[in-house]
């Protein structure tokens, strides 16, 4: 099965983060796909790590996507995008900010693209940021 990785770079902003993976977790999961999600923890220097681990530990009792996150420890967006995008080996990648909510039906509508147009490198859409 192909699978989509959702990147989600983050930045002192765990509350937010949360919110985000919540909508993610909320959105209808592709068929004939897999989906996981990587976050990228630049430079954080609030409670991000501790949330995302005890969010990583009950994300199978709670019918969460996979979770696995890292952290960068030179701050800025460039670097951690730089050093995630080594660590993923999906078909396809979803870039999402962690103050994004996304539609119900987001997961599935990129993979359908991407199967529908498989000559396309690059999908974009309409983003209203929290």
């Amino acid at each position: 099965m192909p699978r989509l990785t959702v990147l989600i770079c983050t930045h002192n902003r765990a509350a937010l983060l949360l919110r985000t993976l919540d909508t993610l977790d909320r959105a209808a999961r592709p068929p004939h796909w897999t989906v996981d999600v990587l976050v990228a923890a630049n430079a954080c220097s609030d409670d991000t790590h501790e949330r995302l681990d005890e969010r990583r530990r009950h994300a199978e009792a709670h019918d969460a996507l996979p979770l696995a996150w890292f952290a960068e420890p030179v701050p800025g967006k460039s670097n951690a995008l730089n050093s995630a995008l080594p660590r993923v080996d999906s078909d396809l990648i979803a870039f999402v900010d962690d103050d994004h909510r996304v539609h119900a039906d987001y997961l599935a509508a990129i993979c359908r693209a991407a199967t529908a147009h498989p000559e396309a490198d690059l999908f974009c859409g309409r983003i209203l940021p929290d």
